[in-house]
């Protein structure tokens, strides 16, 4: 998608598209809704937002766009609403937009890497081209995450991983932390998370782990790293991690 992206932003459909996202901060809310409606996931969305920026998108909508997508995904929403009920899907959904919008504000002023400034698409450049060229930059990155974290998780059982999820306001942020190892798809520790939502774990914390576990992950911070650099993707990091547990927080204050 992210090819045909490149291939295909430019003349009318490009100044269609940067007038959409004009670079103004109502435009990091349109990104996270656009992120959310795009049939992507995980790491899928970095390729997309590299090609965002290399049109001049600033990095704060992108950014926002790739927690969204990453988040917000039919199958995601639907298994959890089969699972876990239709408040927590609605709540899911709601709290993954504010967390892709307050990502994409602490974004907002930062300066896109340099390569990005420059760098466009030649205009004989083809879709096989183009996408041949991104899976040569990013997979090798993505694939090493991928095995990274399936060696992490051979020796951190899945079960102490669920202990740990007890009500303990730094859980919120733990549960985070502990999705970077979990060789797992996003919608695949849906049924894992069900499994101790019986047990009395808090709706917040659950939440928490919800929205910011599909957001980051070893191979979704490889292809970070690869395109945007160790601070942006550290940066990247840290924000999810730290807005998804205040979110978890504020949601069982409130409830």
């Amino acid at each position: 998608m992210s090819a045909y992206i490149k291939v295909k932003l430019k003349g009318k459909l490009r100044q269609k598209f940067v007038h959409i996202l004009d670079n103004s901060k109502k435009s990091i809310i349109v990104a996270s809704l656009i992120g959310a409606v795009l049939p992507l996931c995980s790491a899928s969305g970095v390729p997309v937002a590299n090609v965002m920026n290399s049109k001049g998108t600033n990095l704060g909508i992108t950014m926002s766009f790739i927690v969204s997508a990453s988040s917000i995904t039919p199958l995601g929403v639907m298994l959890t609403y089969s699972l876990l009920g239709y408040e927590i899907a609605v709540m899911q959904i709601c709290a993954s937009l504010v967390l892709a919008c307050s990502l994409g504000i602490i974004f907002y002023n930062d300066k896109i890497p340099f390569y990005f400034e420059e760098y466009d698409v030649k205009s004989e450049e083809t879709f096989l081209k183009v996408l041949y060229k991104q899976m040569k930059n990013l997979m090798p990155a993505i694939t090493i995450g991928f095995l990274i974290s399936g060696f992490m998780m051979y020796f951190i059982p899945k079960d102490i991983i669920l202990y740990a999820l007890s009500n303990n306001v730094m859980m919120y942020f733990y549960a985070s932390v502990a999705r970077i190892f979990i060789f797992l798809c996003p919608n695949a520790m849906i049924p894992l998370i069900s499994s101790v939502a019986i047990n009395g774990v808090p709706k917040g914390l659950i939440l928490s782990f919800l929205i910011s576990a599909p957001s980051i992950g070893l191979p979704m911070i490889s292809a970070m790293l690869k395109v945007y650099g160790k601070k942006i993707a550290l940066k990247y990091v840290f924000g999810v991690i730290i807005l998804g547990g205040i979110i978890g927080i504020l949601v069982d204050i409130i409830l």
